[in-house]
């Protein structure tokens, strides 16, 4: 499931838009409110959609073309969209992203490794670097690690960087913020950051409903439920890998672990082994969360190789398959494939969250008019 990002989508409306329209009478901290989420809702219908009119824009967002003439303006002015000729034959200009109006980092923290990217507005990696961390303290070499990156954009004159998203401990996050300040420093678990990286800048719709299950030392997934981000009470959701599966009732943990996979090619009978019994025991646990939360359909990743993930998620299928066309077994099993980012999902869904932060409507904080 791959696609090229700057492709123009069909219009249809923006998940959770408009506020301009708020059964609500708003206060004027509302007002304020509204209208921050109605730039938000008007910056991704431009991303997500590509080049529109303000008519395009007005019928896509639900606000009215007045409304959007005004915020426009405001993107315009902060180097966000640049105005341009319509296509041959109309006679409205139509706006579109400026890809380096604005830039945001991503380290994630995987073991003794650290890896950083930086993405453009259209999701696209500018930069990319790694460097060794010291495990019980890897603060140090993460803000050299930015500080570098920083360095470079600047060299190159990219667009205003608007702070860096991290997967990390709290202990970590504390001393990055430190030294990094006043530079804004966000932290979520790797989950949350896979599943926001394939809802920004996957293949899924706004408000599509998905898990994404990470593969790794432990098994876990992050989940979208109508565009917005579910973690549970506490954010203790998506810890299937503590679920007992398959015949022999082993933990999910156990038997999707990948540390059995080091030194071994795709090619290798242990890791033909590996994808067998793995699939057959995550297949037992897509049943069951399938069953509950009806997902239209569940990614499979990790900072695993490509090959491996698209075998897993091959034999996945080949089980889904069988599942469904026997007559005791479930017929309604959402679609499987491979994460669209593969490998760098956790690390773009890092990178996304400044821009979820100030610019584009945040799912892990749906837009709800303040209370008077």
């Amino acid at each position: 499931m791959t696609t090229d990002r700057t492709t123009r989508r069909p219009l249809r409306p923006v998940a959770d838009a408009p506020a301009e329209r708020t059964a609500y009478q708003p206060s004027g901290q509302n007002l304020v409110h509204a209208a921050d989420h109605n730039l938000r809702v008007t910056l991704e219908a431009l991303r997500r959609t590509g080049p529109m009119s303000r008519l395009e824009l007005a019928q896509v967002t639900g606000l009215t073309v007045p409304g959007i003439t005004n915020i426009v303006r405001r993107l315009a002015a902060d180097g966000l969209v640049a105005e341009e000729a319509g296509p041959s034959g109309s006679r409205a200009n139509r706006f579109a992203i400026i890809p380096d109006g604005a830039v945001a980092l991503g380290v994630d923290i995987d073991g003794a490794q650290a890896s950083l990217v930086a993405i453009d507005l259209l999701g696209r990696i500018v930069l990319r670097d790694a460097a060794e961390v010291a495990v019980d303290d890897p603060a140090p070499a993460i803000v050299r690690l930015v500080s570098e990156a920083l360095a470079r954009l600047a060299a190159r004159s990219a667009g205003r960087v608007l702070g860096v998203g991290l997967t990390a401990a709290a202990d970590c996050v504390d001393g990055v913020r430190a030294a990094l300040a006043p530079l804004t420093v966000i932290a979520e678990p790797d989950t949350i950051a896979a599943a926001l990286g394939e809802r920004q800048f996957g293949t899924v719709a706004a408000d599509d409903s998905f898990v994404y299950v990470l593969l790794g030392p432990s098994t876990r997934a992050g989940m979208v439920i109508g565009g917005v981000v579910f973690n549970g009470a506490e954010h203790k959701a998506g810890r299937v890998g503590t679920m007992r599966t398959g015949e022999d009732g082993r933990l999910l943990d156990e038997a999707l672990s990948t540390a059995p996979l080091a030194g071994f090619d795709i090619g290798d009978l242990e890791v033909a082994r590996w994808i067998e019994d793995a699939s057959a025991h995550l297949m037992d646990s897509i049943i069951a969360f399938s069953a509950f939360l009806a997902p239209r359909v569940i990614f499979v990743g990790g900072r695993l190789p490509t090959t491996l993930l698209d075998a897993l998620v091959l034999r996945l299928g080949q089980r889904r398959q069988e599942r469904m066309t026997e007559p005791t077994h479930p017929y309604w099993l959402p679609e499987l494939a491979r994460g669209t980012l593969a490998e760098d999902a956790v690390l773009v869904g890092t990178a996304a969250l400044p821009f979820l932060e100030f610019l584009l409507p945040d799912p892990r904080r749906p837009f709800r008019p303040r209370a008077l």
